[in-house]
């Protein structure tokens, strides 16, 4: 009896043995395998790094690159706010007696007809004549409304007024459509003072002229 205890006691024995020697291994293989795992991510990190670094040289350079050739690219951003030299057209030197005859009374506004076309086939005038020093014509755009101031200084003031003789009678002629406008041609004036000839066509016809001698007599 004794002796199966002995035997039973030692295979027991041998058993546990067996058991720790396995564990043991195990916890070997598992404490082996942690430093494979971090030696074999190690290259992969190294690499990533270096990818990284020239990535970043690449873009260091590349900003470098262009902040050298910033100064050679123009900019155009405020190209529209930059201010345009606009050059300034001369006031016609005959606006003054205009002004004169403009400030007493209503009149409609009036622009200055510079184009040598319209100025030859409406008005009969010839903008290069020789005779004519300087030339103020002065109409209202609104075709419902004949208003005009025509100043014309000249070396021949006699030749001058039968020029704005012939404007003066186009005008009641042909020109003028409605009444109001057949009243303002009929009651127009052509005149001379000192170098100066003039046809008024408008509502304050009489009082302009009076206003437009005074001014030529004082200048």
């Amino acid at each position: 009896m004794k002796f199966r205890k002995v035997i039973t006691a030692a295979a027991v024995l041998t058993a546990c043995a067996l058991i720790l020697t396995a564990c043991g291994k195990e916890s070997t293989e598992e404490t082996t395998s942690a430093p494979e795992t971090e030696a074999t991510s190690a290259p992969e990190t190294e690499a990533t790094s270096e990818t990284f670094v020239e990535n970043l040289d690449e873009n260091v350079s590349d900003e470098t690159i262009n902040e050298d050739n910033a100064e050679d690219i123009p900019n155009n951003d405020n190209a529209e706010d930059e201010p345009v030299d606009i050059p300034d057209e001369t006031p016609n030197a005959l606006q003054p007696i205009a002004d004169a005859a403009l400030a007493v009374g209503e009149w409609p506004a009036l622009w200055e007809v510079t184009d040598p076309q319209l100025i030859s086939d409406f008005f009969l005038l010839d903008a290069s004549n020789d005779n004519y020093q300087n030339m103020l014509i002065l109409q209202c755009p609104m075709s419902a409304n004949m208003t005009e101031i025509i100043i014309v200084q000249a070396e021949d003031v006699s030749a001058a007024k039968a020029d704005l003789e012939a404007r003066q009678k186009k005008a009641q002629e042909q020109d003028a459509f409605y009444p109001d406008d057949v009243e303002r041609a009929g009651a127009s004036i052509v005149g001379t003072e000192g170098d100066y000839a003039y046809f008024i066509m408008g509502d304050n016809a009489s009082t302009a002229e009076t206003e437009i001698v005074n001014y030529i007599k004082n200048m």
